[in-house]
């Protein structure tokens, strides 16, 4: 029998079969160059996208897409499921005869992604790149500069977003636009916000996405802060607003890609990698504000540093003598503006005299009330204190977490469960020193949170640092406004209850 024309035959089905419709997924993602974070691929057939092509992987898309000449689908992080962030529709014309060409891409609408240089070869090899598109600046963010108001001279709220997730996530990036004005945007939000008489913005920036390479090494992520922080910046200290930058690092570096910036959906909290190098905070503090100074559409006349969010567990002195050496940094560098400076323990205002550790040695127990003095200042080199505050955080739940709905409405308590309002403020008067509440939240019971949240202003106003004092509350910023939050407890709309107690507060524009 003549086996050659069998084995011819045989040989061209596994060749068909071979090549005909494989496409692999190849398109490369966002992060760091050893740990970049790629989309999958989730092919459609019919109504559903059923098949999961994860990066690098292989499959006959003809026969996932149920198309012998077409394969489409969505480009997501993290997998498949709505919950992944959707990075947009593509399609590829696919065929057995190698005449693979890119089709079209559809990116989401009002989200500052994309996926870029689209293009699938013979073989069926799918290649691009996810990158980070620039929002743009509002220089119209004000037809009036914002209210100054006579208790206090920063009063405002606190723009979440650019601190999210183990990734950055650009559906929650903070986006004051007028181009993207719809359900993705805080425009109209902040507008209210500023025409009801505030005035000053608190930005949380995640560390782990302004250092790619680590705590302290190479340049700012260029796309992130560009993409996102540089316009943000840009649109508010032109309008006006006082914008405090805040580090939201917990004293903790986090991963991209791997760790959360702050607490984690596994229950770590805070996530990430406890940083006690101050030259690691000297380098991201030096390379940002160097970004900010020689941004001529940044008007650093506006701009605040919170150096570093809600320190946990940091051991001996070091969350005193870390800030203090970046202050001297930042001053050496010509900053001269307002710098913020937070406590051990989540830079709790209940638990600044009561909340202690003991040094390695076991000679000596520090409570941030006994760190953060005029005296120790000054024997750090810190002389002029004129513009350093003291911030502060209060929650006004029952272990003041901010994580329950109900509010304390006894305010008054002392001790080491206590809110403390009186020991702090004398604290404040030892020392000649000014505080600031930066985060401070009530949950969704109305009944109770609206009467504790108006006792807790009603304390910062009559302890304020005006009329002369050289000692007292300077301002707050209430947690939390931001599209991002969706149905969070603690976010805060202009028609939120929280605004109708704030209100008393402020002087509209």
């Amino acid at each position: 029998m003549n086996l050659r024309p069998l084995i011819l035959i045989a040989l061209l089905a596994t060749s068909t079969i071979t090549h005909a419709a494989t496409v692999t997924n190849k398109i490369t993602g966002v992060g760091p160059k050893n740990g970049l974070i790629n989309p999958y691929f989730c092919i459609q057939n019919g109504d559903a996208f059923a098949y999961k092509l994860a990066p690098n992987a292989s499959t006959d898309g003809n026969k996932q897409s149920g198309n012998a000449y077409y394969v489409g689908g969505t480009l997501r992080f993290g997998g498949c499921d709505s919950s992944n962030s959707y990075l947009g529709y593509v399609g590829f014309s696919v065929n057995d005869q190698h005449n693979n060409k890119f089709s079209s891409y559809t990116p989401p609408k009002g989200v500052h992604i994309a996926y870029t240089n689209p293009a699938i070869d013979a073989n069926g090899n799918i290649t691009g790149n996810i990158q980070y598109t620039p929002i743009a600046s509002n220089f119209n963010l004000l037809t009036t500069p914002p209210s100054q108001n006579t208790t206090w001279p920063f009063v405002g709220f606190n723009l979440s977003g650019l601190e999210f997730g183990k990734t950055i996530d650009p559906f929650v990036i903070p986006n004051l636009s007028k181009e993207d004005a719809d359900g993705l945007s805080d425009l109209s939000d902040t507008q209210a916000f500023l025409k009801a008489g505030m005035n000053t913005t608190r930005v949380p920036l995640s560390w782990g996405y302004l250092q790619l390479d680590g705590p302290g090494k190479g340049d700012i992520n260029a796309d992130y802060y560009n993409s996102y922080v540089k316009p943000l910046l840009e649109t508010l200290t032109s309008a006006g607003v006082n914008t405090i930058v805040d580090l939201h690092a917990y004293m903790r570096y986090s991963v991209f890609g791997k760790e959360y910036s702050g607490c984690g959906a596994d229950g770590k909290c805070p996530d990430g990698t406890l940083i006690l190098d101050a030259n690691a905070y000297k380098d991201v503090w030096s390379k940002l504000y160097a970004l900010m100074k020689n941004d001529p559409k940044i008007n650093m006349n506006y701009i605040l540093l919170d150096l570093v969010n809600e320190p946990v567990d940091v051991p001996n002195d070091a969350v005193f003598t870390i800030q203090t050496e970046v202050i001297k940094s930042l001053r050496q560098q010509g900053f001269q503006g307002y710098i913020l400076v937070e406590g051990n323990s989540w830079s709790g205002l209940h638990s600044w005299t009561t909340s202690s550790w003991p040094s390695s040695d076991g000679k000596t127990t520090y409570t941030n009330a006994t760190l953060f003095t005029r005296d120790n200042f000054i024997k750090a080199g810190v002389t002029d204190l004129s513009k350093i505050l003291i911030n502060v955080h209060q929650y006004l739940d029952s272990d003041y977490s901010g994580t329950h709905n109900q509010c304390q409405t006894n305010l008054k308590t002392q001790g080491a469960d206590g809110f403390n309002l009186d020991v702090f403020v004398d604290y404040l008067r030892q020392n000649h020193l000014k505080a600031i509440v930066t985060e401070f939240g009530s949950g969704t019971d109305q009944s109770s949170c609206q009467v504790a949240l108006q006792q807790f202003l009603n304390y910062l106003k009559d302890n304020a640092a005006n009329g002369g004092k050289d000692y007292g509350f300077v301002g707050w910023t209430i947690w939390s406004t931001g599209h991002g939050w969706g149905n969070y407890n603690l976010r805060v709309t202009p028609t939120s209850y929280q605004m109708t107690v704030m209100q008393n507060y402020l002087q509209p524009i």
